[in-house]
């Protein structure tokens, strides 16, 4: 009785042993289980319909996200991934087809698509090169109610010709130089290539060319102009903006001279830093600074100043006489 008792216990120790081993193998497959699932999640940035959001999933499909998300595709919707596979950070991108009228071969017919160009549009629709090509610019980009016409191509011939090069204007900034002055440094000459074209055929008649090739004969030379930029001058008032430089002939007068009244054609008092102009060249009223005279107002005439001829009001006989008749630089402020 005894031993039979014993070995009862052995039995019962060794089942208790078995179902905690059991136990254990449970509990460690669920805790793997557990991490990997959360492991596995990662945060996707959804672009879609003009709208972003960010979602945590742990699906491994964009279809699965997408549907998740609430984002219906249609049959010839695309979804494009930034990464190879997705994973945290990936961004989908929903591209929404669009409509556009192919005409293949004279028959016309409405599809949808996510191409952005004619070629791509062929491809998708199975009419590839060399069989198959866009007419127009295969490049073309598509968008909602773009058409599109595919040829089919029986015939083909290539030809070579002399194709001249105009000459290309590069023009320079240059802040040494006033604002309108340009200086030519280097004089461009014509260039001459050498082009291979191909023309595609359909029963005969011609239906586009492009070209294979170009290769130079003769290379041209750009012309360089520099042109001014600088459109700051240094007054005694400090830094000042203008918008032309004018290279002028410069008299000086006083404040009796003409009527004797002193009195400007724009009702000012006759005094120094108000000069004569030709309205058509300088508008009445306007700001300007003159090298060697000063901060200026365009507020006079005078029958003798026409065209690029500026009188400059002085305070004495001596100063006009010392002065003279001379060519000035006159800065139209801004």
């Amino acid at each position: 009785m005894t031993k039979y008792l014993v070995m009862q216990k052995k039995n019962m120790a060794t089942l208790l042993r078995r179902h905690t081993s059991l136990l254990l193998l449970l509990l460690a497959v669920v805790f793997m289980t557990i991490s990997g699932f959360a492991w596995n999640e990662k945060s996707v940035t959804i672009l879609a319909d003009g709208q972003a959001q960010i979602v945590r999933t742990h699906l491994n499909s964009a279809e699965g996200i997408l549907h998740d998300a609430g984002i219906t595709l249609g049959p010839k919707d695309a979804v494009l991934l930034n990464t190879q596979t997705l994973q945290n950070g990936t961004q989908l991108t929903v591209l929404r087809a669009f409509p556009v009228k192919v005409t293949i071969d004279g028959v016309a017919k409405d599809v949808m698509t996510v191409q952005t160009t004619a070629q791509g549009l062929a491809d998708e629709l199975g009419y590839h090169a060399p069989n198959y090509v866009p007419l127009g610019d295969s490049n073309q980009h598509l968008q909602a109610g773009s058409e599109v016409a595919i040829a089919h191509v029986t015939g083909r011939s290539v030809k070579t010709y002399e194709q001249p090069v105009e000459v290309q204007v590069i023009r320079q900034r240059d802040d040494s130089m006033h604002i309108g002055e340009q200086e030519v440094i280097q004089e461009g000459t014509p260039g001459l290539v050498s082009v291979e074209e191909e023309i595609l055929y359909q029963d005969g008649k011609g239906i586009k060319k492009q070209i294979i090739s170009q290769n130079d004969i003769k290379r041209m030379v750009p012309t360089i102009i520099k042109e001014g930029s600088r459109d700051v001058v240094e007054t005694s008032r400090g830094v000042v903006r203008y918008r032309e430089v004018l290279t002028m002939e410069a008299s000086a007068y006083l404040p009796g001279d003409g009527d004797g009244r002193g009195i400007t054609a724009t009702g000012m008092v006759a005094r120094r830093g108000v000069v004569a102009v030709d309205p058509n060249v300088i508008p009445l009223g306007t700001r300007l600074y003159i090298p060697g005279y000063g901060m200026a107002i365009a507020a006079d005439t005078g029958g003798a100043i026409r065209g690029h001829k500026i009188d400059l009001l002085m305070e004495s006989y001596g100063e006009a006489m010392e002065f003279g008749r001379r060519s000035v630089e006159v800065y139209v402020l801004q």
